[in-house]
């Protein structure tokens, strides 16, 4: 998974049709597929467009050649795909099935974009609330109607660079590399580890003081939100968001602790130059593959709960100009075996799953990194489900920036950002 905000552009998208055909596999009881009738072509839409992608790729073959149901996969970098949603989806021109993040439900829904699943068509499916996780679950729905199934949970983790923990004296008994059990604690860590070209700790990947889900990730620990709880009017004038963006205003502008707002998290901790990091579970494949030595542990508690920030991805229907009975069934039936085999995806992808099956897996949980992932799982969240969340994001991230550099103060910031969102239309 990529940062689903990299890469925004706004050029027009060009419909694509779905190819016809299916080939002839030998199907159960080795009777001929074709015998059977010809087996329908879907298509699917997501924005897995990195590493994760080819895995996909990978297993989508093995599910054609074990039901004859051929995919016609797009990976779409994520901003792309939810702008082309938005506008093929009403002209009948949208996929059979789309893969898409969770935040993103409220509004697409609330535009009609996808289709409501009845929970009697779930059910006869095999689908039931208590096999999955129920943060994931749970944000399928919107206003009582569910529009998703979660396949899995991208989150934050704390990544460690031993090396520099050691040799700044932070080692647990056992020559392990020590996690920060506060915020008081990180900053004291961090303020040792930061010197040169080092910096102690940062959160996010690409142009960290613009990074969303971090400063999210803070307002839930502190018991707040970017909405009160009626969704009504944000709550970013509440005292626990002024300390929260106090903290976040501090660890640049005033500590020095973290790296400038346009620099990489990611790239810094490859080359060895970030003690600590919050980041994406997505990156840790990647850092495997690099050779990098990391380490990794729980979301540390900076204020007052350890909540973890998450955007688990949902299979969904967008809403087709006349339904097919054929092609649903057949999405239906991916999305079946895409949940039986979610382990292989979990293995291979990184990304643990929202069904918790697979969670007792041996090699799943005899790998460190899956194991602290799912370890996570009781303090999971989610955005609040509200059409104006994806918009609030798109207006806090210049807000946050300023914030993070110091060009606003805590409580101005807030109040700018707060009469923004406010002023959103229904």
């Amino acid at each position: 998974m990529r940062n689903r905000f990299a890469g925004m552009t706004r050029r027009r998208f060009l419909a694509t049709t779905a190819a016809t055909g299916a080939a002839t596999l030998l199907g159960p009881g080795r009777r001929l597929a074709s015998a059977q009738g010809a087996k329908p072509t879907i298509t699917y839409w997501n924005g897995l467009t990195g590493a994760d992608g080819k895995v996909m790729d990978d297993l989508i073959g093995q599910f054609t050649k074990e039901t004859g149901i051929r995919i016609e996969q797009q990976r779409i970098v994520w901003a792309d795909l939810y702008a082309k949603l938005q506008v093929s989806t009403p002209a009948g021109e949208g996929p059979d099935l789309a893969l898409i993040h969770t935040v993103e439900v409220p509004h697409f829904a609330s535009d009609g974009i996808l289709e409501p699943i009845d929970d009697r068509v779930v059910t006869s499916k095999g689908f039931r609330g208590e096999d999955y996780l129920p943060s994931p679950w749970n944000g399928g729905t919107y206003q009582g109607k569910r529009y998703a199934l979660p396949l899995d949970v991208p989150q934050h983790i704390l990544f460690m660079n031993p090396k520099l923990l050691r040799e700044a004296g932070f080692a647990n008994p056992d020559g392990s590399p020590k996690a920060p059990g506060s915020k008081d604690e990180l900053l004291r860590m961090t303020t040792r580890l930061t010197r040169g070209d080092v910096f102690g700790f940062a959160m996010g990947t690409v142009s960290i003081g613009r990074y969303t889900w971090a400063f999210h990730n803070l307002l839930w620990q502190n018991g707040t939100n970017i909405f009160a709880p009626d969704l009504k009017k944000s709550a970013l004038t509440d005292p626990a968001a002024i300390e929260v963006a106090e903290f976040w205003g501090a660890i640049y502008a005033k500590h020095k602790v973290a790296p400038p707002a346009n620099a990489s998290a990611r790239d810094a901790f490859l080359a060895g130059k970030l003690a600590l990091w919050i980041g994406g579970s997505w990156n840790f494949t990647g850092l495997r593959d690099a050779k990098v030595d990391f380490a990794v542990a729980p979301v540390p508690k900076l204020f007052k709960q350890p909540t973890v920030w998450t955007i688990p991805h949902q299979f969904t229907f967008p809403k087709p100009k006349a339904q097919d009975t054929a092609k649903r069934d057949a999405a239906w039936t991916y999305i079946r075996w895409m949940t039986d085999h979610v382990a292989e995806w979990t293995l291979r992808a990184g990304q643990v799953s929202a069904y918790r099956k697979p969670h007792s897996d041996p090699r799943i949980t005899g790998d460190p990194v899956l194991k602290t992932l799912l370890g996570q799982g009781p303090n999971w969240q989610n955005g609040q489900a509200t059409p104006k969340w994806v918009a609030a994001e798109n207006l806090t991230r210049p807000l946050i920036e300023s914030l993070y550099i110091g060009q606003k103060d805590a409580k101005a910031a807030m109040a700018e950002l707060a009469q923004q969102i406010n002023a959103l239309p229904d």
